[in-house]
């Protein structure tokens, strides 16, 4: 049986790297999450379709972890991602080559990957500013959407 393969949800998730941290949106449920080091990593990996596994071998050759080790801390944070619907299992892969990093750093501590999701701005995040424009300007909330 083959590995499952992951992407990330997109469209409806997006997502900006800063420096170390990077900050994930999922605009359908307007949740945030925030990913460091090994994390940011290996969901820019995910933007190319990866198993767990091809994820392990690519951050082996970043951080000082054998490819086992981090396979087996990738669970529950593959896990986490599905959770918070980041990520979606891929039906029908695409070809490509391996999976490559970018930049140079080796050696880097390993520290297993993890999630942080806040869900304190849901309701901001779902406003609609673009389309319910009105004599009281924007943002207003949609009809069946909770307020602020």
């Amino acid at each position: 049986m083959a590995e499952e393969c992951f992407r990330i949800n997109a469209p409806a998730v997006i997502y900006e790297r800063f420096d170390d941290e990077l900050v994930a949106i999922h605009l359908d449920t307007g949740a945030y999450h925030s990913l460091v080091g090994a994390a940011a990593d290996a969901f820019v990996l995910l933007s190319e379709e990866a198993t767990a596994g091809e994820l392990a071998e690519a951050l082996a050759g970043r951080y000082a972890a054998e490819a086992g080790q981090i396979r087996s801390a990738l669970d529950p944070f593959l896990e986490q991602l599905q959770k918070e619907q980041l990520i979606v299992a891929v039906e029908t892969r695409q070809a490509r080559g391996p999976l490559k990093l970018a930049g140079d750093a080796t050696g880097l501590p390993f520290v297993p990957p993890n999630v942080e999701a806040y869900h304190d701005l849901e309701s901001l995040f779902l406003l609609d500013p673009v389309h319910e424009v009105g004599d009281e300007g924007w943002p207003q909330a949609l009809p069946d959407q909770p307020t602020a």
